[in-house]
């Protein structure tokens, strides 16, 4: 039995042939594409979409549970510089200035992860969620085969029709 199924390139082939032809809508073999909408989607790109979504929700929980870390390793810093200030008796002016500006620069570490960390709260809340990450992954595997498999489609032809054009498809 004869292998009927034809190639996308033997597919594009017979529609430049045909005398019937209409303009065909704004679209690829590999690629839909809504025209029409305010916008153009791109059906083939939610690959990359889902990708960067998830790239984006483990970045925010990385960045917030690292705030907390340096947020806690500051305030311990903080708790050691007032001791030392509160507890030295034998410090000198340049000393004091010293540990004054020590001090000053933990805070300033501490306040800009407090504050970074309170946008990324909600977010951390959502995305923190191990199960939500874990569906995303899943659903980006299933896309991505799917991707696959729109990709490497080709058709079988199921009768005789297009015997007559099989030499101009082989070329």
């Amino acid at each position: 039995m004869k292998d009927k199924r034809l190639s996308q390139k033997q597919i594009e082939k017979l529609m430049a042939n045909n005398p019937h032809k209409e303009q065909p809508v704004e679209t690829t073999w590999q690629n839909v594409s809504f025209k029409g909408a305010e916008k153009e989607y791109d059906t083939l790109n939610s690959v990359e979409q889902v990708k960067t979504f998830c790239s984006f929700m483990r970045d925010v929980v990385s960045r917030f549970e690292e705030n907390k870390r340096q947020q806690a390793e500051a305030e311990i810093e903080e708790l050691d510089l007032k001791h030392c200030i509160e507890l030295a008796q034998k410090l000198t002016e340049k000393d004091k200035k010293l540990l004054y500006s020590k001090l000053t620069d933990v805070l300033q570490v501490r306040r800009a992860c407090k504050n970074e960390n309170e946008i990324l709260q909600p977010l951390y809340d959502y995305f923190s969620d191990k199960t939500l990450l874990n569906k995303l992954a899943q659903i980006q595997g299933n896309v991505s085969n799917i991707k696959e498999i729109i990709t490497n489609r080709t058709y079988s032809c199921r009768t005789n029709v297009l015997d007559g054009f099989r030499s101009q498809l082989t070329e």
